[in-house]
């Protein structure tokens, strides 16, 4: 009983105020975004994309192989359950 209460008191204590700030720095976000548009270096931005992309496609690569690795498990798993 008291560890139910000890993780929903944690589970609020962090949720709550998290939710809170979230909300507040998303209506700062949308009240302020034409100006925000207009601070970003959008050429610098563009620059730095090109140089990074192949990390993204690296990861991303990454992750098709470790979902595919998992998906194959998976099946072999339940082909050798099938079998018993």
């Amino acid at each position: 009983m008291k560890v139910q209460f000890l993780a929903v008191f944690w589970t609020l204590a962090l949720a709550v105020p998290l939710t809170a700030l979230a909300l507040v720095g998303l209506a700062y976000f949308t009240d302020n975004l034409a100006e925000i548009a207009t601070w970003i270096n959008w050429r610098g931005v563009a620059l730095e994309g090109s140089a990074r992309w192949p990390e993204l496609a690296g990861m991303t690569a990454g992750q098709i192989l470790i979902l595919a690795m998992l998906l194959i498990a998976q099946r072999d798993k339940t082909h050798y359950v099938k079998s018993l």
